[in-house]
């Protein structure tokens, strides 16, 4: 029964806040069956909330255990039977226990709710294992968001259809097999690539336990390494023809930094162009949208990628002990420099990377203030990457420490981006954006001097990270 309790706690610790949402919903949910049944909402707000709850938490739970079914776990005594049996009583839970409560109080179309709960839960599931099936239910949201009229006849007619229940229950079926083969299969470890990319670990993976990436994963991961590949090759060559600073700090950030080089950015940008796309055309059906919001998110989206610093540098300190000898430098703060002055360039990738996800939603939401929402992207991605590299340079080593600072970023980018889209909008883009810019830069480029000042300071560390 220990093993059970394991695996049932394992999403609870690595995403904790995850793990108390999804059972609060279901502790919502089963009070919606049983003391608000007589009214007719009841049952329909009872399953919202469980099919919502049930699909955070197997996110999570496929997130976890993808980590977790390494070959060498499969080891273990009695491994697959102990993982059959708590997804046994996993569904019980989630699916057959809340169908069971709603059969013997009568509810209207029980059965049809549990086969909903369980496409909720296998969809979910199949979500955390392969990422790209997420991809195959945009065009649904998109359905139901554009013609919500014909989303609502389909859902009409398929309560009554005799079809509606074996055609979800296949379709769950369908989505386990797909999430469960992969992850139960005995492969062998796919390559590290840097940790400082973020194709290279999952957001809550451990460095022993590498996630299994799915077919469309290792696509696109073989495509970013062959592009890699050959701009080090280019490098490298430009260099031996004729030696520099500049190029040979240009070999650093195309070792530490394989996938960003022009053509890999180019192409990371496309793909999420796409996602973007989907999400803007979904988002302008909403009744009050507002356009400036659009450069708000894109600028999350270039700072998502500094907390990955943080994390890459420890795991790669027993690496960067060759690059230490391989670069013999004549002091230690002259390396510290050369490191800092190679993830510098990230600054100006995350800020090439915000405005062209904010010009393809002025193009896409036909902004009204377009040249307001490029100003304020330019200076608020700028300043708010330099803050971010510097605290995630320098800040703390664990991880609880680095989520607060991380949040901490994010929150303030957040608010000073929405204060600059009022000073350029009050005060016009001169005064306003200069007063934007001289607060803003003037911030980051402090924080980025000192937090540069304290690392040349840092001795080098060559030790592997505790955890």
């Amino acid at each position: 029964m220990r093993p059970i309790v394991q695996l049932w706690l394992l999403p609870c610790r690595q995403m904790p806040v995850l793990g108390v949402l999804g059972h609060l919903l279901w502790l919502g949910a089963l009070a919606c069956l049983v003391w608000i049944v007589p009214h007719a909402d009841g049952a329909a707000i009872g399953t919202g909330l469980l099919a919502m709850g049930s699909w955070f938490w197997h996110l999570g739970l496929a997130t976890t255990l993808r980590s977790a079914c390494q070959p060498e776990t499969f080891l273990l005594p009695a491994f697959r039977r102990h993982l059959a049996i708590f997804g046994l009583l996993d569904a019980a839970l989630w699916v057959g226990l809340p169908a069971a409560l709603a059969l013997a109080l009568g509810v209207p179309y029980a059965l049809l709710g549990g086969a909903l709960l369980l496409l909720a839960a296998a969809m979910g599931f199949a979500m955390g294992v392969e990422r790209w099936v997420s991809l195959l239910f945009w065009p649904l949201l998109v359905l139901a968001g554009w013609m919500p009229g014909l989303a609502g006849a389909i859902v009409h007619d398929a309560l009554r259809s005799p079809l509606t229940l074996p055609l979800l229950l296949l379709v769950a079926a369908l989505l386990l097999r797909l999430a469960l083969h992969p992850m139960l299969q005995v492969t062998d470890r796919p390559p590290d690539t840097s940790p400082l990319e973020g194709l290279s670990l999952g957001r809550n993976a451990t460095p022993d336990a590498a996630p299994r990436r799915s077919a469309l994963g290792r696509r696109f991961e073989g495509w970013f390494d062959t592009i890699a590949q050959h701009a080090m090759e280019q490098a490298l060559a430009r260099y031996r023809a004729a030696p520099s600073a500049a190029r040979r700090r240009t070999l650093v950030r195309r070792l530490l930094l394989p996938h960003d080089n022009q053509v890999a950015i180019a192409l990371r940008m496309a793909i999420m162009a796409v996602f973007a796309t989907l999400y803007v055309i979904v988002a302008l059906h909403r009744r009050h949208f507002d356009a400036t919001v659009v450069g708000a998110y894109a600028v999350l989206i270039a700072l998502a990628r500094f907390p990955q610093i943080g994390r890459g540098m420890q795991r790669m300190r027993p690496n960067l002990a060759d690059l230490y000898l391989t670069l013999a430098p004549i002091t230690r703060a002259q390396y510290q420099q050369t490191l800092a002055d190679a993830l510098l360039v990230l600054v100006p990738i995350g800020t090439v990377t915000a405005l062209a996800y904010t010009a393809l939603g002025i193009v896409l939401t036909h902004a009204a203030q377009p040249g307001l929402m490029l100003l304020v992207t330019l200076i608020v991605a700028t300043g708010g990457g330099l803050v971010a590299l510097a605290v995630h340079l320098i800040g703390p080593q664990n991880t609880v420490g680095r989520q607060l600072v991380n949040a901490a970023v994010l929150l303030g980018t957040t608010a000073t981006y929405w204060v600059g889209v009022w000073l350029a909008d009050t005060l016009g883009y001169l005064f306003g954006g200069g007063l934007l810019a001289l607060l803003v830069l003037g911030f980051g480029l402090g924080v980025w001097f000192a937090a540069q000042r304290e690392y040349q300071r840092r001795e080098p560390c060559f030790d592997a990270p505790l955890t």
